[in-house]
């Protein structure tokens, strides 16, 4: 009787034993195994989700601001009109639309005056060179570009046509004389200091680029009429 009791304790453990082997195994092939990598990656994808969440409460309180600024002005029309006034003026101002003065700098570029025997593209101004100067002049923060007397905006074009430069649909020929509002001191380091484009044109290729800080840089707004056919507004929630 002790043996067969033995027995069939034996056997409900083994059967046991089988059993709790068998969910272990299922359980390990759900699990993943994080290596170094792709612990780094889930790093790096919760740090954007989290910029990116500070980036929309951000947004929520500048919204947040505007809507109180408006409710507290919905029962004065004169106020409201005035702070309806700031926000088409300061539309204007972003889209290139009104004249702009400030301090800032004045930038001459033109062809290498000397013959110096190589191949003639490279001492010319070539579109590409004035595109490259625009785009180190808006990462050195300036509000408020034209060359030649033509604004630069989001829609400008800047390319070469035979011997001129098309910009905003119209050909200018060198010398080209690129302002910019902003910051004179930023604004003329991204020209000047060593290894910017405007430095290696300038010593290498013997490229005309000089440069002239200013208090009184004066802007002309963007006069090419803008015709929208394909792109709408997109109206925010009560509008």
């Amino acid at each position: 009787m002790i043996i067969k009791n033995k027995i069939f304790i034996f056997i409900i453990s083994f059967l046991v034993g089988i059993t709790i082997m068998m969910q272990i195994n299922n359980d390990a092939k759900n699990f993943t195994f994080a290596n170094v990598h792709t612990v780094n990656r889930i790093s790096n994808q919760l740090k954007t989700t989290n910029e990116d969440v500070e980036d929309l409460k951000q947004l929520i309180k500048i919204k947040s601001n505007k809507l109180y600024e408006y409710k507290e002005n919905i029962n004065n029309d004169k106020d409201l009109i005035e702070l309806l006034k700031r926000e088409i003026i300061n539309a204007k101002v972003r889209a290139g639309l009104t004249d702009l003065r400030g301090e800032g700098i004045l930038i001459r570029m033109n062809d290498n005056p000397e013959d110096t025997g190589n191949n003639i593209n490279f001492d010319i101004v070539h579109d590409v060179d004035l595109s490259v100067i625009v785009n180190d002049l808006i990462n050195a923060g300036a509000e408020a570009i034209s060359i030649n007397g033509k604004r630069v905006v989001s829609i400008s074009e800047i390319v070469c046509v035979g011997p001129l430069i098309k910009v905003n649909g119209e050909g200018i020929a060198a010398p080209f004389v690129i302002k910019a509002i902003g910051n004179k001191e930023n604004l003329a380091a991204s020209i000047n200091a060593p290894n910017t484009y405007g430095y290696k044109i300038k010593n290498y290729y013997g490229i005309e680029v000089t440069t002239l800080e200013s208090e009184h840089i004066l802007i002309p707004k963007y006069n090419v009429e803008v015709n929208i056919n394909t792109a709408k507004p997109i109206l925010e929630e009560g509008e």
